[in-house]
C-alpha cells in the first residue's frame, strides 16, 4: 500500500489536467508559427509540422494564470506559456520556447480558443 501511495504522490506533478486549459489555437507572424492544442495532443508548425503530447500543465504558483504546457514530440519539444489577458482581438497571450537544434527560440504570439 506504501508503495501504491509513494507512486501516486511522484507522478501527481505530472499528470496532465486537460480540462484546466482550454483547447487553444495560438500564432505568431514575426517569425511565423502556429500551435493547436486540443485536449492533450498538439500540432506545432514551425516551420514544419510536427505532432506533439501535452505532458504536463503548470498553473503560477497560488495564481490561476498563466499556465505552461509541456510539449513533446518527435523531432521538436517545446513550453507554451498562456497568459489570460488580452492580445489584439484575441484573449490570450501565449509565449513558446523551443529549439532549433541546438538553438533556443522565443516564439511570442496570441491564442483563442477552439469551439
Amino acid at each position: 500500500m506504501k508503495r501504491v501511495a509513494l507512486f501516486a504522490l511522484l507522478v501527481t506533478p505530472f499528470a496532465v489536467h486537460a480540462q484546466d486549459t482550454p483547447d487553444l489555437l495560438c500564432r505568431g507572424d514575426v517569425p511565423e508559427w502556429r500551435l493547436e492544442v486540443i485536449g492533450e495532443q498538439a500540432q506545432f508548425i514551425f516551420p514544419a509540422r510536427t505532432e506533439m503530447t501535452v505532458r504536463a500543465e503548470t498553473r503560477a504558483e497560488r495564481a490561476d494564470w498563466p499556465r505552461a504546457l509541456t510539449l513533446i514530440g518527435d523531432r521538436d519539444t517545446g513550453i507554451l506559456i498562456v497568459h489570460q489577458r488580452d492580445c489584439g482581438t484575441a484573449p490570450y497571450e501565449a509565449q513558446m520556447l523551443t529549439q532549433r537544434g541546438q538553438t533556443p527560440i522565443l516564439l511570442t504570439g496570441c491564442c483563442e480558443t477552439l469551439e
